[in-house]
């Protein structure tokens, strides 16, 4: 039976299909927005505030883009904090982690009495008076979710799937009428007189006062460990919310505009879709968008519960607030104390009545998290971390995530200078509380990352030059479990001879020679495979079976009586790779074998180069700990050298296996011919080529 505290930081369980993720992100973003923003935005812009929907989309889509390549790498709750903390470090990412749960938070609230105030509106519609209820409603309703999403979260995704479902029906029976309205297919057309009666200068400001519509979509990302199949689902669900979102929002603003003059939606301010509606159904009409407002409102209070306190969840988790806030229920499998943490100052905030300008710091908190989304996307495209693979890539490469930091930052220079300056203000004070109480973390790799590089059957190919041949190290292929080896004897060439002539006249001794080795290699229970080659280019040839073997290495043949330390030099920027990691492990684990990385670099110390190495040195130390080697397997040093081939040779032993990855700014014939010419002339022990991994499945 397992002990207790494994059952309170048991993980949280993958129950949310492909429609409870897009109903989170649709439900977020369709909330009071398309209720309040056609009326202020055709005040301001006219018919043309359906380009500012447009652009609004469009920058939303650049996040979507990048986040949805993140999310994939990185399944993991809590979204961009831990997108961000992985690869910027605890304090960026605390800093992101804190301004989604307050964003949330207060987004929460500011949603919670946007319910209210459309249920106060529904029943007095209907003829009932509840008089000025409206916090009390909120602060109930705040209460009630709070209490559904603790417990279960399958039953607050099913929730979400029923509420939106309902609101979606509603709004496209609404716009689907009054688009044929609009267009004359039903009675006389009344398209808008004027596109852009101001100008298009307003598209611009109105594009920073509806943006809020689009926060939303990036809180799929922080269920994302509760998300089946995540690396089909989870981009589906971000860019597809955030495209129906905007189509939702355009199809509002034409038919609002061709409703009524751009004056009059102006004047009705909040409440202008009620008079559209009521303008093109009379009464029916009305009580109909005002359920829809209701069904709206409440999605996205019921979303954004369910988001931050994920954002919660992964930051406690990584003991940056106290660890018990991440305790799973044991009945439900939710979070539920991170749920409480949430409902606690949601509610309270609910009492305070208005609050738009908090429901703008939220906006401010989410753009700040747009942004370092972004970046953190840029961050990696420079960098190319060794355990990084995303199953979705953005388009463009660059283009994307820079063009979504840009906009996204650029888009709080249009916001209320108070709004900034309280958003600044929460910035600073989580940045304070860091420093205060966090103390020193040390990140794991996401989970895929690092079942992506596990190895269940090695495959390595040994090239024996069968003229003068070597023994295999043995020695080292019996550390491997379930191990699949291709033998691979070669005799080389001379250019001016054709190899058909020289496997003619040398078949027979080759063959022999091979043999000879092979027999060595019987008494091991290994998948073994052989052929023989003649090739006036060996490492082409190498190149060429490493192809279509599908191999994860390549090893040297010399003779070995034992293995007693695996050498790992690390010289290059781009020469760490999964792949590396993963047969490190697997020797490592399978045999207790030492492993030394040392970091070569050059005597002229303090290069960004070097300062990269050291940090690729340090996350596969820190991976090689949580793939559970013990710590007094790895030791880890530092040399200054003058030639690469020396250093190692120097610090090589005959009982030592060198471990090399495959650098990525090499080609792979050019490397082997390094490996053959260079180092391997300096050592007597045999080196290990761990290939590239977009070379081997």
């Amino acid at each position: 039976m397992p002990d207790s505290s494994e059952k309170k930081h048991r993980k949280l369980e993958r129950t949310l299909g492909l429609g409870e993720a897009l109903t989170i992100g649709i439900g977020t973003m369709v909330g009071a927005g398309i209720f309040v923003f056609p009326g202020l935005a055709a005040g301001q812009a006219g018919t043309a505030a359906t380009l500012s929907f447009l652009i609004g989309g469009g920058i939303a889509l650049l996040v979507a883009f990048s986040s949805s390549e993140l999310a994939t790498a990185m399944p993991e709750n809590g979204g961009a904090y831990y997108y961000v903390s992985r690869i910027f470090g605890p304090n960026a990412g605390f800093v992101v982690g804190i301004g989604q749960w307050i964003g949330l938070v207060f987004a929460s609230a500011f949603y919670l009495t946007g319910f209210s105030q459309y249920m106060i509106e529904l029943l007095q519609e209907m003829g009932v008076n509840l008089g000025d209820t409206m916090v009390l409603i909120a602060f109930a309703i705040g209460i009630v979710l709070t209490f559904i999403n603790i417990l279960g979260t399958e039953g607050a995704g099913k929730l979400q799937n029923q509420v939106v479902i309902s609101l979606a029906a509603i709004l496209v029976l609404l716009f689907g009428y009054g688009i044929l309205d609009a267009t004359g297919l039903i009675g006389e057309a009344s398209l808008p007189d004027t596109f852009a009666p101001k100008g298009y200068w307003p598209v611009l400001t109105t594009t920073a006062l509806i943006f809020t519509s689009y926060l939303g979509f990036v809180q799929i990302a922080n269920v994302a460990g509760e998300i089946k199949n995540p690396t089909q689902n989870l981009p589906r669900a971000m860019i597809g919310s955030v495209i129906v979102v905007m189509l939702l929002y355009i199809a509002a603003l034409f038919v609002s505009t061709s409703a009524l003059p751009n004056e009059e939606l102006a004047e009705m301010g909040e409440t202008a879709m009620v008079g559209v509606a009521r303008e093109l159904t009379g009464n029916i009409g009305a009580l109909a968008i005002l359920t829809a407002g209701l069904l709206a409102t409440l999605s996205s209070a019921n979303a954004s519960i369910l988001s931050s306190s994920r954002a919660v969840y992964a930051l406690s988790k990584d003991k940056m607030i106290p660890r018990p806030i991440s305790n799973v229920n044991d009945r439900f499998g939710t979070p539920h104390i991170a749920l409480i943490v949430v409902g606690i100052p949601m509610t309270g905030l609910t009492l305070m009545g208005k609050i738009e300008i908090l429901a703008e710091v939220a906006s401010f908190l989410h753009l700040i998290v747009y942004g370092m989304i972004c970046v953190t996307l840029i961050r990696i495209k420079y960098d190319r971390p060794w355990w990084y693979q995303a199953d979705f890539e953005t388009m463009g490469k660059w283009v994307v995530p820079v063009l979504g930091a840009i906009f996204s930052f650029g888009l709080i220079a249009f916001m209320e200078s108070l709004s900034i300056y309280l958003g600044f203000g929460v910035l600073a004070v989580s940045i304070l509380w860091y420093l205060l109480f966090v103390h020193e973390i040390e990140f794991s790799l996401p989970e895929t990352a690092r079942r992506a590089y596990q190895i269940e059957q090695p495959r390595i190919i040994v090239a024996v030059d069968v003229e003068n041949p070597n023994a295999i190290p043995k020695a080292l292929l019996k550390a491997f479990q379930n191990l699949k080896l291709l033998v691979l004897g070669y005799r080389l060439v001379p250019e001016q001879t054709s190899p058909e002539q020289s496997r003619e006249q040398f078949e027979d001794e080759a063959e022999e020679n091979l043999d000879n080795v092979l027999q060595d290699l019987k008494d091991l229970d290994i998948d073994l495979q052989s052929e023989l080659v003649f090739t006036p280019n060996l490492a082409k040839t190498i190149n060429q079976y490493s192809d279509e073997y599908h191999s994860h290495a390549v090893l040297t043949a010399r003779p070995i009586e034992s293995v007693n330390r695996l050498l790992v030099p690390i010289y290059s920027l781009n020469q760490i790779s999964r792949r590396l990691a993963s047969v490190l492990k697997a020797l490592a684990q399978s045999s207790d074998l030492p492993i030394s990385l040392v970091m070569m670099t050059s005597r002229e110390s303090g290069s960004e180069e070097e300062k990269d190495i050291t940090r690729l040195k340090q996350e596969m130390v820190t991976e090689l700990k949580h793939a559970g080697i013990s710590e007094q397997l790895i030791r880890s040093q530092d040399v200054d050298v003058d030639d690469i081939a020396e250093a190692v040779s120097e610090l090589a032993s005959e009982d030592d296996v060198v471990a090399l990855g495959e650098p990525d700014d090499l080609e792979r014939d050019s490397f082997f011919k390094t490996i053959h010419q260079g180092i391997q002339e300096e050592l007597d022990c045999p080196i290990l080529v761990v290939l590239k991994d977009e070379k081997s499945s």
